[in-house]
């Protein structure tokens, strides 16, 4: 039986997760797209909003030197990262609902051949 998680209405996000299988319907990034055996998955990282410190602290200085007023804090937005026996696929979860984000990586991490 599978599971269907949506993620976000527009662009549609969605997740369909079989026994064997699951896939990606991403209509942010089409290259995501596919459906993949649960056997070539090897981890499901869910990674949340982070500050950028590098950029930010180089921003307060630009602003510095040049007396504009740009800098500010800059962050990495919301993604899940799922790594396969040949490639890393990133799905950024821009206006996502990041609880069924949670449940899916949780699933697919459950899924997993050691």
């Amino acid at each position: 039986m599978n599971e269907i998680f949506e993620l976000r209405h527009q662009p549609e996000l969605k997740f369909i997760i079989g026994e064997d299988s699951f896939q990606i319907i991403d209509g942010y990034d089409v290259e995501n797209n596919g459906k993949y055996s649960h056997d070539i998955l090897k981890s499901a990282v869910l990674k949340d909003d982070t500050t950028n410190w590098w950029i930010s602290i180089a921003s307060i200085f630009v602003d510095l030197f040049s007396g504009s007023a740009v800098g500010g804090k800059f962050k990495d937005k919301a993604n899940l990262v799922l790594e396969t026996e040949n490639q890393k696929i990133a799905i950024y979860l821009r206006d996502a609902d990041l609880e069924k984000a949670k449940q899916v990586t949780d699933l697919l991490n459950s899924k997993i051949k050691i």
